[in-house]
């Protein structure tokens, strides 16, 4: 929980649930080509750069600012506009989770070409519980 948490700037449930998902999956940070976090919040989408290992600590805005989540960019990110944008029912969670079939199947209206695998992330608990799933159109 956020009462809890030992440092405001980073969540054990990110790091956790990511790692598991790749090391399952058997794929690298380089591999991904699409990334859907879950964005409640504005923080959240750093949060998950950071702690997902797509950069380093405290540098997951400045990966944002650079460009590369834009469409086009090195990562693109949640490239259906994110909750902040497309919409927040609730149950933003499976909007994130409807983006990453879309790009996989290739139907995505901003769909990022090529894109074989794509990674939807999302929290819940305040915080305490963290989700990270592994799509791809190819076999891994």
């Amino acid at each position: 929980m956020i009462s809890q948490m030992a440092d405001f700037t980073t969540s054990r449930a990110f790091r956790v649930s990511g790692k598991k998902a790749f090391d399952e999956a058997g794929i690298k940070h380089a591999d991904v080509d699409h990334l859907m976090i879950y964005d409640a919040f504005a923080h959240l989408p750093v949060y998950g750069l950071e702690d997902l290992g797509f950069c380093e600590r405290g540098e997951g805005a400045a990966f944002i600012r650079e460009g590369n989540t834009r469409p086009g960019g090195r990562l693109p990110l949640n490239t259906n506009g994110g909750g902040l944008s497309y919409m927040h029912s609730g149950m933003y969670g499976m909007y994130a989770l409807q983006e990453s079939v879309r790009q996989m199947r290739g139907t995505a209206p901003a769909q990022v070409p090529g894109a074989k695998i794509s990674i939807a992330h999302g929290v819940g608990g305040m915080f305490a519980a963290s989700g990270t799933i592994v799509f791809s159109n190819e076999a891994l």
